[in-house]
């Protein structure tokens, strides 16, 4: 019976230890399931933080891609400004040219018209009448020379008078 006794209590002793150990499992278990429970929270946090960067990033290359975008269009932009830029240029100095050689031949004109009217309005030296002359010829009778003096006045008169109509028609 020592021998059963002895068993019995090996047994009692071995189910003591496997309930000590059991209830050791037991709490461990508890502890991992309240760990779990306490990084159920962070977890949680670390997705939305996760999430959040990678809208971040997402909008960090959308930004970037603006960026791009835009110093493309910038370029562009540049580009057709020098090209405009350019072709005015050449406008305007083909527009100057034009303006130079227009303001020579004004001159001409101006320096042609000045000098047709001077030709036009002088007369000859030789005809004093108006400045308080008389023009007559020796042996002439006076009613000669009154005829003669009217004749000449209407020649001057009608040379005058075709000079006026001649400017007229040049003008």
């Amino acid at each position: 019976m020592t021998s059963l006794r002895s068993e019995v209590h090996e047994r009692s002793t071995t189910i003591k230890k496997l309930r000590e150990r059991s209830s050791y499992y037991e709490s461990l278990e508890t502890t991992i399931l309240l760990l779990k429970e306490d990084l159920e929270e962070p977890n949680k946090q670390n997705k939305k933080l996760l999430q959040a960067l990678a809208k971040q990033e997402n909008k960090a290359l959308e930004l970037r891609h603006q960026l791009e975008e835009g110093r493309k269009a910038e370029e562009n932009m540049k580009k057709q400004y020098r090209g405009k830029e350019e072709q005015l240029q050449v406008e305007v100095n083909i527009l100057k040219y034009n303006l130079e050689e227009k303001d020579k031949l004004l001159r001409f004109q101006d320096s042609t018209k000045i000098l047709d009217d001077i030709l036009s309005s002088q007369r000859s030296p030789a005809i004093k009448t108006g400045l308080g002359f008389h023009e007559s010829i020796e042996g002439e009778s006076s009613s000669e020379n009154k005829t003669r003096n009217s004749n000449a006045q209407s020649e001057i008169l009608n040379k005058e008078m075709r000079g006026q109509s001649h400017q007229q028609l040049k003008k």
